[in-house]
């Protein structure tokens, strides 16, 4: 952990001593894909007897246990990712991420007020990857910090890098020296405060933190058998999921018994360019391969091919069992569904630690190498899909499956939190 401008945790007083519940702030910054393991993590510590809040955005406070206290956060991450910022990273852009640099700054920047109102008499925050505002008051208010991440996120300069694509494979040194520059560049991203004094101008970090700083340790959000290396520096909890799952609804339940192969197609939170065309395409796909699809996108309901079903928001632990293979962009929070529904991937990762997760399932022999966002035309999807539906990849998904669903994510993550409360205390 870097050094910080804050008082230490041990110089708080009044803080409870020994064990007993504790008052816990968890924050979340991200898409819909980050905001829900964390919401279920804070109704698992409210569940043991702890006073939770959950700070998120509000856009997604349906997300939340209604049990839970709620601190809204304005950004919208929807308006994020179809805006000109989120374009210029998919389309990796220099020019275009320095124009836009200052949305994605004040998209980070406007937890700061909400986690800042709600964390006096904190015992602990457990923050998300890119919640640094939240992390920033927190240090100001001498909150101990737990940080959490959906991929391996290590605080050294070793470890696979996965924000970066493909920065996993670059050699041990290069990878170094790379992750060294993101660092360095880490506290710049929640934007820069500056002002004029004696003629000059004077420009600092507005929230001077890392993506991992912490102060009593990291949680990382995933199963074990996913990833290598394992971090040296945090405990890897597995998933954080729903113990008792909403269901699919009557009317999707209902088609998808009807006897038809189905497989599933759906980006998340990832714009696309040409949804028309896309849609052409996987319907092309499914009658080259005699199945149909079940897709999400955006707005787009019924059935605008003969071989499409296109649904609103479904419990993707639900609906993925039900299909032969999923197509999808590799988020984290995804891919963890599609190992724990034991079928195959097809992954279009679209940015960031998407190609990560690509990377790993194809290691594991669970999806045929990714594909690229723009499809070059309905066979190279076919072929894709086909692969991911041949018997050896199909009983690999299904063996990864059956390793992972014993794994209590939530649980392991709750006992570790209490443990770090306990010497926060004592500390």
């Amino acid at each position: 952990m870097a050094d910080h401008p804050y008082p230490s945790p041990q110089a708080r007083t009044g803080a409870p001593q020994g064990p007993g519940p504790s008052k816990v702030v968890v924050a979340a910054v991200g898409s819909r894909g980050d905001v829900v393991p964390f919401a279920n993590l804070a109704a698992r510590l409210a569940a043991a007897g702890h006073d939770v809040t959950l700070v998120t955005h509000a856009a997604y406070s349906h997300l939340a246990n209604p049990s839970l206290r709620l601190a809204p956060v304005a950004s919208d991450p929807r308006a994020l990712l179809a805006g000109p910022a989120a374009r210029a990273v998919r389309r990796a852009s220099p020019r275009g991420l320095n124009r836009t640099r200052h949305h994605f700054a004040d998209f980070l920047h406007a937890a700061q007020e909400p986690a800042g109102a709600v964390l006096p008499g904190a015992d602990l925050l457990i923050a998300s990857t890119f919640a640094v505002a939240a992390v920033d008051e927190a240090l100001r208010q001498s909150v101990p910090v737990v940080r959490a991440h959906m991929w391996p996120e290590y605080s050294g300069l070793t470890g696979p890098m996965p924000l970066l694509p493909y920065g996993w494979l670059l050699p041990g040194p290069a990878r170094r020296l790379a992750r060294g520059a993101l660092r360095r560049a880490e506290p710049f991203l929640g934007g820069l405060d500056g002002w004029w004094e004696r003629g000059r101008l004077h420009l600092v970090a507005r929230h001077p933190v890392g993506l991992t700083t912490a102060t009593l340790g990291s949680l990382y959000a995933f199963s074990p058998r996913l990833v290598a290396p394992l971090p040296s520096d945090g405990v890897v909890t597995g998933w954080w999921t729903d113990p008792d799952p909403p269901q699919l609804s009557p009317e999707v339940a209902q088609a998808l018994d009807d006897g038809d192969d189905w497989i599933y197609v759906g980006f998340g939170s990832m714009e696309q360019d040409d949804p028309d065309e896309l849609l052409a395409r996987v319907d092309a796909a499914c009658e080259r391969l005699g199945v149909r699809a079940v897709v999400q996108l955006g707005q787009v309901r019924g059935s605008p091919h003969p071989h499409l079903l296109c649904i609103g928001e479904e419990p993707h632990d639900e609906l993925f069992g039900r299909t032969r293979a999923v197509v999808h962009h590799g988020g984290a929070g995804t891919t963890g569904a599609v190992v724990r529904s034991g079928v195959p991937s097809v992954v279009v990762p679209h940015f960031a630690d998407q190609f990560y997760w690509a990377s790993r399932l194809y290691s594991l022999g669970v999806a045929p190498r990714h594909a690229p966002r723009a499809f070059s035309s309905e066979r190279l999807l076919a072929r894709r899909i086909e692969e991911a539906l041949a018997p050896q990849m199909t009983r690999r998904a299904a063996e990864l499956a059956d390793g992972v669903r014993s794994e209590d994510g939530c649980g392991h993550a709750v006992r570790q939190v209490e443990e770090w409360l306990v010497q926060a205390r004592s500390g």
